[in-house]
């Protein structure tokens, strides 16, 4: 069986990250949940974690919270740089989010199978028959027809 592979975007990192309630929180922990259990592999660059740490550098309380639960998650999901690849396909899109567009294209060079992201704007961009852009809620109603497995 093959494994389905999912990046995770900034935004379903801080879901989980977050002590506060997101909207797509309860989702995103399903997925991880998934990941940890080796059901699912995810990815994850390392500028979504610089990307999380900026969102909680005020909170004394939540950058602490925050190094241990990374310390957790960089053990079950690949952590991944991006590089010049990814760099000149962003570049050479010409749309306006740059950040949207490195992670896009480093999953997409990566091979992930679906691209998770809360971000709206990205869901309509990209149309590819080998990467699926789905929100949190989304991707956890089509887990419910995928044949996930124990690995």
């Amino acid at each position: 069986m093959l494994t389905i592979k999912v990046f995770l975007d900034t935004n379903v990192l801080i879901d989980v990250l977050s002590v506060a309630e997101r909207p797509a929180t309860e989702y995103s922990i399903r997925i991880f949940q998934e990941i940890r259990n080796f059901k699912l592999e995810g990815v994850i660059t390392v500028q979504s974690v610089v990307d999380a740490a900026y969102a909680f550098r005020r909170d004394l309380r939540t950058q602490s919270l925050f190094r241990d639960r990374i310390l957790q998650i960089k053990n079950y999901v690949n952590l991944e740089s991006l590089n010049a690849f990814d760099l000149q396909d962003a570049l050479l899109s010409g749309a306006p989010d740059f950040e949207d567009e490195l992670q896009y294209y480093h999953a997409y060079n990566a091979r992930c199978d679906y691209f998770i992201t809360s971000d709206r704007k990205l869901l309509n961009r990209h149309n590819s028959s080998m990467m699926q852009i789905c929100t949190p809620e989304d991707f956890v109603q089509k887990m419910k027809t995928m044949p996930l497995e124990d690995h």
